[in-house]
């Protein structure tokens, strides 16, 4: 078992912020983000950790020295390609993985009770629920489709596992997605490969206590959630 983290993005949605400092750097409790991911990542026991690096890349160097089970994978087409690039450059590590955005802020080490045995979306109801992808169940379950809604559902949270032979299946027809007008497009995601081939996966969901953690997309998210835990 194992964890992708995906931090190759601009951030321009911090705008002045992230010109200078990666989002996922930003501290929560006077720690930078990202690194108490890997922290409570490595207190459950998930050592293997690969973060897809791009912008201000050379930033997150310092986390090779102080974990040594971290490795980068630097994508240098961060500017111009979306996550799907970045994804692709992980495929050799996807096996039995942990998929984590880095903007994912924990406020629990969520980790430390998991052990999946399925393909699971971690799901979270938001109380400002925006336009957010909300899982849609079979009576078994087994996710079958998703709907992007502003309904106050179970939404993706940004963390999710993936079992290994649904590893295998997105592998398999990963390269159906690696055109440059896909690649190109910012309003996909890594996430719409495993969405198209839903009906050949199993995945189920696993609610997550509100609070459990929250994203941050821009700046007036970071400071309401430093403002909740201070």
């Amino acid at each position: 078992m194992n964890a992708i983290i995906l931090a190759a993005g601009l951030g321009s949605r911090f705008e002045e912020w992230t010109k200078t400092k990666h989002k996922a750097l930003l501290p929560i409790n006077k720690v930078p983000n990202l690194e108490r991911t890997i922290q409570f990542l490595i207190e459950a026991k998930i050592n293997e950790i690969y973060i897809v690096t791009g912008h201000l890349a050379n930033q997150f160097e310092y986390l090779t020295k102080k974990f040594p089970g971290v490795k980068l994978i630097f994508n240098k087409m961060y500017k111009e390609y979306n996550s799907i690039y970045s994804f692709k450059l992980a495929l050799p590590f996807f096996e039995d993985s942990f998929i984590i955005d880095a903007d994912t802020v924990f406020l629990e080490n969520i980790f430390l009770n998991l052990k999946p045995i399925q393909s699971t979306y971690f799901t979270i109801i938001r109380i400002d629920q925006e336009n957010e992808w909300c899982p849609i169940l079979d009576n078994n379950q087994k996710v079958i489709d998703i709907k992007i809604t502003d309904e106050q559902l179970p939404s993706l949270s940004g963390v999710s596992f993936w079992e290994m032979q649904d590893c295998k299946i997105i592998k398999q027809n990963f390269s159906n997605y690696l055109q440059s007008k896909n690649l190109k497009k910012p309003s996909l995601y890594w996430d719409n490969i495993p969405l198209d081939l839903i009906e050949t996966l199993n995945i189920t969901i696993f609610q997550l206590k509100q609070n459990t953690l929250y994203e941050m997309d821009n700046q007036k998210d970071y400071l309401k959630i430093i403002k909740s835990i201070s």
